[in-house]
């Protein structure tokens, strides 16, 4: 259990509790809180079944029946626990070995048949991201150019934060339990993960560009039992930080013992003793790429993120969501040479043509809202990559980035939205809006309908239109742009929408330069 950790207690509380499940590819893992009284989760009870499901899933690809019938066991075990302490609230994630494993979802249905507990198979950037939450709780990341490394069993998420906002994230297939499997642990396994490690460096050099990081944080269970190992056998200051030297030579001490001396002589856990050499290694690795001469090992976790996250409003949420969104549109800047000012100007124009219209022609969401101004700023990335069709390699780059926070569906609206900025309307010989659901394809209609009008409203990109009123009506929508100069460009520019608009909005346009009613 976690001894000085502010948000964290021994202390129960008569608040109804809740509950997080954290399925990796090593372990799973069961924590149960109590709000205090600034709402914030304390850990009251956590729980740990070894069920390794890395080792089928990075073998044949396939979970076997012997191990989705032990994790069947271990999510009773879970749910007897979740009975006793009377949870109320609960959320299930599965990370790297279920989202590899061919039979992934056919043991979440098994799982949800036997206990009545749902699990969601996150993606690595939605696992960054709950990291980074429960970073940012423990670690004051204002200010500073930090990198983030959470290794688990099956992946590595690594993190770039600049003054506390994410501005990058990438999953690695380097996890622990994963790089066992495939290279064994022979004589040879230091040389062969050097080799293996070479396609990682290559994106994580493009990640950190020329910067040097103020300091490196690591997460997992591996990290921490590295700490406190470093802290025990080597005498290094604290469990909670250890120096690149240090962890050299911890490396060269672990790599000198056997499976069964670490177990016997260190004292670690079967499970902890064949995967935590690898760990060290790999943090090592990126902690050279970065010049990064200390490791921060806060105690910070998914399973702590995921707690954190649940007990969040929506507006914070939202807040956060938007940080993250915000950040990642402004670092495309240098390297998809994106006009800043030009995308604020359409994002301005774009969320007053939503508001204005909420309610009326559309009922969207907060949410949607945000979709709408990461559209608006990052809708002219596709240029970098051909000035023709530049609206479908924006799509494109968009389902290619990790953009933290969006789920599947809100992501693939995001990029419908954008892909659909300019030319073609949305249509079902269209595949990618075709695997769209009826209200997803409705938002990508209105959204790119709001887009296309605030983009023409910024015809030129001489930003003359400092401000748009809309008048609707059960037949029309008319808008009363004012702006520097005659605005005739802008009218003209507009009423090449009308098709589109009514499409979307069952409407007729109308624009009127006159001053409005």
């Amino acid at each position: 259990m976690p001894g000085n950790n502010p948000l964290f207690s021994d202390e129960n509380a008569a608040a109804p509790l809740i509950g997080a499940i954290d399925v990796g590819s090593n372990a799973m893992r069961l924590g149960i809180a109590a709000r205090d009284n600034q709402g914030l989760p304390r850990l009251i009870l956590r729980h740990r079944e070894p069920v390794r499901l890395g080792h089928d899933a990075f073998t044949t690809g396939c979970l076997s029946e012997t191990t989705m019938q032990e994790a069947v066991a271990a999510f009773r075990q879970f749910r007897r626990i979740l009975d006793q302490h009377h949870v109320e609230t609960l959320r299930g994630t599965a990370t790297s070995a279920m989202r590899d494993a061919a039979n992934g979802h056919e043991l979440v249905q098994r799982i949800a048949d036997a206990t009545g507990i749902r699990l969601d198979i996150i993606s690595g950037e939605e696992e960054a991201r709950l990291v980074h939450y429960s970073i940012a709780h423990r670690v004051d990341l204002h200010a500073h150019f930090a990198l983030l490394i959470d290794i688990g069993g099956g992946s590595v998420e690594v993190t770039l934060c600049d003054d506390g906002e994410i501005i990058a994230a990438q999953s690695f297939k380097i996890g622990t339990v994963r790089l066992l499997e495939m290279l064994g642990e022979g004589r040879h396994f230091q040389r062969l993960l050097q080799e293996y490690l070479q396609g990682a460096r290559k994106k994580l050099r493009e990640q950190l560009g020329s910067r040097k990081t103020d300091f490196c944080v690591g997460t997992g269970g591996n990290a921490t039992a590295i700490g406190e190992l470093a802290h025990q056998t080597l005498g290094t200051a604290s469990p909670s930080r250890i120096r690149r030297d240090e962890l050299d030579e911890l490396i060269r001490m672990l790599a000198g013992l056997s499976f069964e001396e670490r177990v016997r002589t260190l004292g670690l856990r079967p499970d902890r003793a064949d995967v935590i050499l690898p760990a060290a290694m790999v943090f090592r690795e990126i902690m050279a790429l970065a010049d990064a001469d200390e490791l921060q090992i806060p105690d910070a976790s998914l399973l702590d993120g995921i707690l954190l996250d649940m007990v969040d409003s929506e507006k914070n949420l939202l807040h956060s969501r938007r940080r993250n969104l915000l950040a990642w549109a402004k670092s495309l800047k240098k390297k998809y040479h994106v006009d800043q000012h030009y995308a604020k100007s359409v994002a301005r124009l774009a969320l007053s043509l939503f508001d204005q219209t909420r309610g009326t022609l559309h009922h969207m969401s907060n949410a949607d809202r945000l979709l709408l101004e990461i559209a608006a700023r990052v809708h002219e990335i596709g240029m970098y990559v051909r000035v023709g069709g530049h609206h479908r390699h924006a799509a494109y780059l968009i389902m290619a980035a990790p953009l933290l926070g969006l789920s599947d569906t809100e992501k693939k609206v995001l990029a419908q939205t954008v892909r659909y900025q300019r030319k073609a309307v949305p249509a079902d010989e269209h595949e990618a809006f075709r695997e769209l659901d009826q209200a997803s394809r409705r938002k990508v209609w209105q959204l790119s309908a709001l887009l296309r009008l605030a983009i023409a409203l910024n015809k030129d990109r001489r930003d003359r239109v400092r401000h748009i009123a809309v008048e609707i009506s059960d037949e029309h929508i008319t808008l009363h742009p004012e702006g520097k100069g005659d605005l005739l460009l802008e009218r003209w520019a507009v009423l090449k929408l009308a098709d589109y608009i009514e499409q979307a909005f069952a409407r007729r346009l109308h624009i009127d330069l006159a001053e409005p009613k």
